[in-house]
């Protein structure tokens, strides 16, 4: 089931087609610090891509057209080794595949749900790693990986956020932070890094990755700084934008932080 799932992750990472994968990561905040975080890969335009170059898996067997939903909670079970208290922070999660292959259309969503801002937390921080666990994409596509192959979802988490390990994300109420751990490592993985060398290359020919973060607040925005900075009128919700080239020229600029 589902076997241009695998294909397409193994492709984004394989060739880095930073320009043909938005993302789009969103936190909804309720007045009680309850809420939901999402992650939205868009990759229309990278499976456009792999048919213009002759990428067609599975070519002698007809279009693929899936909706699928995977629970995490059917995984987060003792037997395969997960804490009560994951099974808590990550039950509500769910990986939401829709593709279309005759329209060259596929939209991956990551969600959870979480109870307060020490949650929130959490769940940015862990929630691939939870995913990758739990063996979702495994369980998505109805394949298992052969020995030596990438993981699914660390090709995921890698293509939608390459220099997420060099952030930590923050959130208490009233104030929410996603901040450079360290300029210097920062700038020595940027230089060091074969992977963001080769995307960097790549952008010169295909354009920019891009990624945006929306936080959908409670109150009104007091005070904020962040890269594309674009705040609704009611000034609860704000949108930061960036690339993975501004990310790597000016890494000073990439963080963010709002007070409300």
């Amino acid at each position: 089931m589902m076997k241009a799932l695998k294909f397409t992750l193994a492709f984004t990472l394989t060739l880095f087609l930073s320009s043909c994968l938005d993302t789009e990561e969103k936190i909804v905040i309720n007045a009680d610090n309850s809420g939901m975080y999402s992650m939205t890969m868009d990759l229309d335009k990278m499976l456009e891509m792999a048919a213009s170059m002759g990428a067609k898996p599975d070519s002698d067997k007809p279009k693929e057209k899936k909706d699928t939903v995977i629970y995490l909670k059917d995984f987060l079970t003792t037997e395969n080794g997960f804490t009560s208290e994951e099974a808590s922070l990550y039950g509500g999660a769910l990986l939401d595949i829709k593709m279309d292959e005759e329209k060259n259309q596929m939209k991956i969503v990551v969600s959870c749900p979480f109870k307060n801002a020490a949650a929130l937390t959490a769940v940015k921080q862990h929630l691939f790693s939870i995913i990758k666990k739990a063996k979702a994409f495994e369980n998505a596509t109805g394949e298992k990986s052969a020995e030596g192959d990438k993981d699914d979802t660390e090709m995921a988490e890698k293509s939608t956020n390459p220099v997420g390990d060099q952030f930590t994300f923050l959130a208490v109420p009233g104030m929410i932070s996603n901040t450079i751990n360290n300029m210097d490592a920062f700038k020595n993985k940027i230089e060091s890094d074969s992977s963001l060398i080769m995307m960097k290359q790549m952008t010169a020919m295909m354009g920019d990755f891009k990624y945006r973060t929306v936080l959908v607040l409670p109150k009104a925005i007091k005070k904020f700084e962040g890269p594309g900075s674009v705040v609704s009128a009611d000034k609860k919700t704000i949108t930061f934008e960036t690339t993975l080239t501004e990310m790597m020229e000016a890494p000073e600029k990439v963080s963010y932080k709002v007070s409300y």
